[in-house]
Formats: structure tokens, sequence, C-alpha cells
């Protein structure tokens, strides 16, 4: 680690964080955490520095030039900043916790059954009938009086800072941001403890991580990078790159250029097979796109699981249909619960337990040292004390939850839930270099699936549902996704993972804070963007389920009874949701079943994470393309061996840069048409699966 590093890292991760929410939301330009996983700011100035500053900086003087040490200490800490200003966080954590007040007053239904007596205290903002317009109307509309027109900047700054309410966010802010900073916590333990297993035990690929330490990779005395010196890199760069840059151009110019086809609309075919519409996602079978950027991380992977996402959605519509006609009801929403959502919580809860049984002696004797605290550490015990911290991070995490209002027994599950959820989406970035994935189920989904309402009560769901939103709504967004790919990052160019963790914690804690006064400032200036997932979908979650909870408590006459038995009472009424015992037990034992054939059988072709990713967003518009990588890798090994795989992976770099700089482009290009047009927002033109 050098100064110059840690410098450089810490002003990258402030402006992502600081501006990340005003350029997303706000101005509406592309996406600071645009590509998920792949941040395109984050890789596309990196490769910017590679390719423009680093061989000035050598031709100047050569001890300048950033060595990829450097490079890759401060694409790990900016990219762990990309969880900060999205749906990881700040797209949704201040409206959460003030827009239920709106609902709530436009909402006769939530007024009548008086939803808000079910919040816990300091959970929300202080609002009475006096402030009301203050800190909620404001916070919708933004600033209506008080022209700030002939003030300095400094003026200018200090009315917007005046203008927020700071007390009254100040109790949402003190009891929120303690369980934000343990959640991060936790997640950089727990990435380094599964670190070592899997990278130096279970030798996973880890596809992004490889990618970006290709991208840093130079030798000692050269100006530029090894694969930039190859001609097949540049090949596949200029091939993708003059594509997104032409069909970009056709968004802005459609009546002079020709945009290249990615994408075949095969759907009215589907008049042949019209049952395959009522399948989730089942449609999408018949849409065809190309994304070159899946097809080359593709070609990284084993055959085995580039075959196995590449027939998910297929296996998956295979599997539903039979279920669908024969009236099976396997609706899922995002987080309160559904067949697929119960199915895929199942595979998640067996995949932890595969995982945990691959790495039984590594974990045991872990665990082991981790409690013997008067034992002195031996060299390789790097990770005793991040198990002692993950061991005290969650016991307080829960203990804050309890002290919110819930009880422990569900403090621990929702703890437990999140956690799983957090290294499943980690574990499956690295084996198989998803940059997008979304588990589709929440704890409260689970939570409320397995026990029932009554069993849960009203408070309960309310303050699970409450801590969902707030620390885990999208883990693919989250701390340790983003960590574990930048820890392997850091082995590969021979960083101490624990620095570099532990440094990377630290500034996202900073991150956090300011972009949290950040936001307040330019909600209360400019007024909520009115997205919907932020304005409404995310804030109401809660009080849908509690609303929901309350109808059939009170048409039962058991709400007063659940409100007041004590946790250990209600456990004795149990009652699981319609499906959720048979959809979850099918996706454990598929897990499972997959998981010992794979074992057992060497030449079993098809891999377990099949059943964590189907009947999902990201896999129902990606597939085709690791169905194209597949065979494209299968085609290099059957005609040329492992001479013509190393041949072409330069070339799957080139296409993954190139899909990258394409993005990277019209990121710039819009944001110099906002300041240049003084606030004409620019047309969007969007490729990556999202």
């Amino acid at each position: 680690m050098t100064l110059r590093a840690l410098i450089i890292g810490f002003f990258g991760s402030m402006f992502i964080a600081g501006l990340g929410y005003i350029n997303d939301r706000v101005l509406e330009l592309e996406n600071f955490n645009s590509g998920h996983l792949l941040p395109v700011i984050v890789l596309g100035m990196t490769f910017l520095v590679l390719l423009l500053l680093n061989p000035i900086l050598h031709r100047i003087k050569r001890s300048w030039a950033f060595r990829p040490a450097e490079l890759a200490l401060m694409v790990v800490m900016v990219s762990l900043a990309c969880s900060i200003p999205g749906r990881g966080l700040m797209e949704q954590f201040t409206q959460c916790v003030v827009m239920p007040y709106h609902w709530n007053r436009v909402n006769p239904g939530w007024k009548e059954r008086d939803l808000l007596q079910y919040v816990p205290k300091h959970a929300f903002v202080t609002v009475d009938e006096e402030n009301y317009d203050h800190v909620v109307t404001g916070y919708i509309q933004g600033a209506v009086k008080g022209s700030i027109a002939g003030q300095s900047l400094m003026q200018r700054l200090r009315t917007k800072v005046g203008r927020v309410p700071w007390g009254a966010w100040k109790a949402p802010m003190v009891t929120w941001l303690p369980m934000i900073f343990l959640v991060a916590g936790c997640s950089v333990c727990l990435s380094l403890i599964v670190h070592k297993q899997w990278s130096r035990h279970e030798f996973l690929s880890y596809p992004i991580a490889d990618f970006t330490a290709s991208l840093v990779e130079r030798e000692e005395g050269r100006a530029l990078p090894v694969v930039f010196r190859n001609r097949a890199f540049w090949i596949g760069f200029l091939i993708i790159y003059l594509i997104r840059v032409n069909n970009g151009l056709c968004v802005w110019f459609p009546d002079y250029l020709i945009p290249v086809q990615l994408g075949w609309d095969m759907r009215p075919f589907g008049k042949m097979f019209p049952s395959i519409f009522k399948v989730q996602w089942g449609g999408e079978l018949l849409r065809f796109n190309l994304f070159p950027l899946v097809v080359a991380f593709a070609f990284f992977l084993s055959t085995e699981v580039s075959l196995t996402l590449g027939v998910t959605q297929i296996a998956y519509v295979i599997f539903a249909l039979p279920l669908v006609t024969a009236g099976v009801n396997m609706s899922t929403e995002y987080a309160l619960g559904g067949w697929n959502g119960y199915m895929r919580a199942g595979a998640y809860l067996a995949f932890a337990i595969i995982l945990l049984y691959t790495g039984r002696n590594y974990y045991r004797e872990l665990l082991v040292k981790s409690l013997m605290v008067w034992r002195r550490l031996q060299p390789g015990d790097e990770n005793v004390w991040p198990a002692r911290f993950l061991i005290v991070g969650l016991a307080v995490l829960t203990g804050l939850l309890v002290r919110l209002g819930l009880e422990w027994p569900f403090a621990a599950g929702m703890v437990f839930l999140m956690m799983l959820s957090f290294l499943i989406v980690s574990r499956i970035s690295a084996e198989t270099g998803l940059f997008f994935i979304q588990p589709r189920w929440q704890p409260i989904g689970i939570m409320m699936g397995a026990m029932g309402v009554y069993a849960m009560n009203p408070n309960t769901i309310m303050v699970v549902g409450l801590a969902c939103v707030i620390l885990c709504i999208d883990q693919s967004q989250a701390v340790m996704p983003y960590l574990v790919n930048g820890l392997k990052v850091a082995e590969k160019v021979k960083l101490k993972p624990t620095q570099v963790a532990g440094t990377s914690l630290a500034i996202y804690v900073v991150g956090v804070l300011l972009a949290a006064t950040v936001v307040l400032v330019a909600i209360y200036d400019f007024g909520d963007p009115l997205y919907n997932w932020s304005h409404e979908r995310v804030p109401s979650m809660s009080f849908r389920a509690v609303n929901d909870a309350v109808l059939q408590l009170s048409a039962r006459g058991e709400l007063d009874l659940a409100q007041t038995q004590h946790w250990y009472e209600r456990l004795g009424r149990i009652a699981p949701k319609e499906n959720f015992l048979t959809a979850s037990a099918i996706g454990f034992v598929l897990v499972i079943v997959f998981s010992f054939l794979r074992l057992r059988l060497p030449k079993w072709p098809f891999h377990p994470v099949m059943f964590l990713l189907w009947a999902t967003f990201p896999m129902a518009f990606a597939c085709h393309s690791f169905l194209v990588g597949w065979m494209i890798k299968k085609a290099a090994v059957r005609f040329g061996g492992t001479p013509m795989v190393r041949k072409l992976r330069p070339f799957m770099i080139g296409i993954i840069a190139g899909e990258i700089m394409g993005a990277m482009t019209f990121m710039l290009i819009g944001a110099i048409y906002f300041f240049v047009q003084n606030g004409l927002k620019p047309k969007r033109y969007q490729y990556f699966p999202r």
C-alpha cells in the first residue's frame, strides 16, 4: 500500500458515495453503479488510466507510473463505495424512514387501522402536526421558498444545508446507521473467512477478479499492461466498442445511422406454444438477447458452469409448466414471498450447507481457535480475529434489533437469513462471474411464509420488514459481493487481504456518513425524484405486509391476543403459508441431489447453482448469452485444445473491455451534454442487462 494509492482511492470513493445519488436520481444520468458487480465507472476509469495516464507518467519518470498493486487497491476501494449510492443503501434508505408518513396520510385503510402504531420508536423521522410540512412535504417537493439567486457559493451551500430539518432526522440516523455499519463489518469479516477457503482450497475461478487483475498486470519496465500488447485483445475491443458506439449514436441520430442488431424477438412464434407464457419469464426464452459481455465471461468459466447457466431458464420452464398447468400458483413478489421465492430460499440454505460441508475442516478449526481466546495465534491464523469480530458483531446486531422491538428468536432469524443471502450471492459471483444477481427473496417473506401472521404478529412483521428494506433489499449491491471479488484481486497482486479489507471498511463508513448528508441536502433542495422503487414500492413494503396481517388477524378475532402473547406462546401457533413447505423443500432437495451427483459422478454436466438463479430476471435475459459462450468454449477445446483457449483469452478480455468502455463513453457524453445544455437531460443508451 502506498500513500498516493490510499489518497486517490479515498477521494474516488468519496466522489462515488457523495455524488452517486445525485447523478443517478436527481440528474438522472447514467448510473454510477451501472454494471453492478462490474461497475462501469470504476473499470472504465481504470482502463483510461492504464491506456492514457500511466504511459505518460512512465515516460516522464518510470517510478511515477502506477504499479499493479496500487491500481488494484484503488479499484477495490472505489468498487466497495459503489454499494453506497444505489440499491445497496442510499437509493431507498432516507425514503424508507419518511415516506410512510405520506402514504399513511393518503391511504384511508392504513389510517383506519393505525398502522403507524406498529413502527418502533425512533425508527422514523420525528414528525408532528407542526413540522409535517417542513419534514415530509419539504422532502417530497423540495425547496419552495428562499431564493438563492445572487448568493455566493458558500452562502448557497449554507442555505441548502439549513433547509434540512436535522433535528427530525437525528433519531433514525442514530437508530439505523450503527446497524448499517455492523452489517458492513460482519460482511467484511465473513468475506475474509470464506476467501481463504474459496481461493486457496477450492480454487474458484473468480472471473470478475481475473478480468480486473488481467487489466492491471504490467511487467517491470513496461508502460502498458501485458494484455494491451496482445493483438487479439485489441481486435476484440475494437469490434465491440465500435458496435456500441454505433448503436449509441443511433439512439441520438436515428435518421442517419443503422444499429447493429444484437437482439431478436421471436415471441410471435409463441402462438405455437401459448402455454409457455403461463410460466414466469417463460416468454423471455423466445426473446434472444446477445450480450457479448456475458458471452466473454462464460468463456472464463468451466464448461459445467457455463452450460448450467445457459440452460437454467429452459430447465425452469420445463419444471414449472406442468405445475402451472395443474393450477399451482407460482407467482412471487420481490420481497414478500411466493412459490419461486420460497424455492430459491430453500436452495440457498442447502447450498450453504454444502459449502459448510466441503470446508468443514477449515471452518471447524477456525471456530475452535476463535473461541479459545487464551491461546497464542500461530502463523496462518490471520482469520481468527475476523472470526471473533464476526461472532461479536452478529451478537451486537441481534441485540440492536431486539432493542428496536424485535424478540430475540426473530432477530436472530433475521440476521441469519440476511447473512445467508449475502454469502450465497457472493459465492455465485465468485464461481460464475455473474455481475447482476437477484435472489428475489427477503427474510421477511421467508419468515412470514414459515410461521404465519399469528406467530410473527404485526409488530414483528413491521420491524423485520424495515430491517430488510434498509439493510438488505438488494443483496447483489451489498458490501460482501464487491469485497469478495476485491480480495481476490488483492491476492493476485500480493496485497494482504486483511489490510485491504480493513482500509475499505473504514472508507465505507466515511462514505456512508458523507452520502447520507449529501442525499438529504439534495432532496430537500430538489425534492424526492419520485422514482417508484424508492418513492413508493420499497417504503410501503412493510406496511402492506402488516396491513394484510392485521386484516387476517382481525377477521379471526386474534389481533389483540397475537399482540400481547410472548414469542414462545405464539410459536405454538405456527402456520406456514400455502406451498411454503413444498416449495422450499423442492429447492433444498434439488440442490442436495445435484451437489451429490456432482461430487460423485465425474462427468455430471450440471451445477446446483441452477436452482439459486432460475426464475430470476437476470437469468431470463442472460441465459442465451451464457449458452453461446459455452458453445464457443466447447468448440475451442474440441478443435484447438488448451493452446486455442489461451489464444482466445485476450480476445475475450478485449470484448469485456470494449463493452465497459462503450458504456463509459456514453456515461461521459451524457454528463457533458447535461452541463453544456444547462440541465437538459441526455438520451439514454443502456445495454447492460439490468
